[in-house]
């Protein structure tokens, strides 16, 4: 009996030795955001380019790899899933109070159209502000339990989304890469809540949504005509091609005051430069968007998105040239570039 038990007690050792041999170092170490090259497809090829210029790698799908894991006891495959996870921003999670349905983007066309919207994209942007990751869609919907928003763009911890390809024109993608590359800084200065609060702090807040003539009620705009009041900042449209005037008979600002008005484009240019003080001498950098030429950006969150596009235009050196008469610009363009060059590491 004793020679029994002994010899079974051998035979399990001998089992556990054999499955201890057979433990292998199952870690994965390929990068699985790779992106490789097929000459033979335009799409996937295009995707390669991207990848070895930028080295931000653009799918068409959440599902980076399927990997084989092992088969389970009922003789089932376990795969793991590399996805892309629109959860994460970037210091929370949305804990479920927030969905996102997207629709793929299959088109060849449709696919090759992103490919060049995200090239011109990569371009615009500094390297210090490149995703992990880009993932293109046809469309993207945002789901909480009070609305339904359409998506074009969306900014989240390591990824970006860029979806409704069919709307968007091409002599438009070179500004529009321009506004989401200014709101993914947004976006990412949204972490510094106290640096905003000075920057927020240089501009007095009864400044906001005031027309520009509670500034200067004896200045007045030339027109045509002649001079009248009250006084708007429509002269600072031309530096955006975004004159509210253009789609009228007298055109943008400068085409009225050329051709009717019988000025020069230097008086223009001269102009220009008298009305970027006028609104500099408020801290501010242009109208509000919505409001249009008469009013003063209507809150923060206005002044913010104008001023970031102005600042983002233009190298530091360009910037506090433009703007050198202003020092209340100044001191506000001081608070953010430290954050801009020194936290997010963009040099501008």
């Amino acid at each position: 009996m004793k020679r029994i038990s002994l010899y079974l007690l051998l035979a399990c050792i001998a089992i556990a030795c054999q499955k201890e041999d057979e433990l292998t170092n199952r870690i994965d170490h390929r990068n699985l955001y790779a992106i490789t090259d097929d000459a033979t497809d335009s799409i996937q090829h295009k995707r390669f380019e991207l990848y070895t210029t930028y080295g931000v790698p653009v799918y068409f799908n959440d599902t980076i790899e399927k990997i084989f894991i092992k088969v389970d006891i009922s003789g089932d495959s376990v795969f793991r899933y590399e996805t892309l996870d629109l959860n994460w921003a970037f210091n929370t999670t949305n804990q479920g109070t927030v969905t996102y349905k997207t629709t793929p983007l299959t088109t060849p066309d449709l696919q090759m159209k992103a490919l060049r919207f995200t090239e011109i994209f990569l371009k615009n942007t500094q390297a210090a502000l490149y995703p992990h990751a880009i993932w293109l869609t046809k469309d993207c919907h945002q789901i909480s339990s009070s609305q339904l928003t359409t998506i074009s763009f969306l900014s989240r911890y390591r990824n970006l989304i860029f979806s409704n390809f069919e709307s968007l024109k091409e002599e438009e993608m070179e500004s529009t890469s321009l506004t989401y590359r200014n709101q993914l800084v947004e976006t990412k200065l949204g972490n510094y809540e106290e640096e905003l609060k000075l920057f927020h702090a240089v501009v007095d807040e009864k400044s906001y949504n005031q027309d520009w003539s509670t500034f200067y009620p004896d200045e007045e705009i030339p027109t045509w005509m002649g001079p009248r009041k009250p006084w708007t900042a429509r002269a600072l449209a031309e530096e955006y091609n975004e004159d509210p005037g253009a789609s009228s008979l007298m055109g943008t600002f400068r085409n009225e005051m050329t051709k009717y008005g019988k000025w020069t484009d230097e008086q223009v240019d001269e102009y220009i430069l008298y009305s970027r003080e006028l609104v500099g001498r408020q801290g501010f950098v242009y109208f509000d968007k919505n409001y249009g030429i008469y009013y003063t950006p209507r809150n923060k969150q206005e002044d913010l998105e104008l001023y970031l596009r102005e600042m983002m235009k233009y190298p530091r050196k360009e910037f506090l040239s433009r703007w050198n008469h202003c020092p209340l610009v100044i001191k506000k363009y001081e608070i953010l570039y430290a954050i801009i060059r020194d936290e997010l590491g963009v040099e501008l």
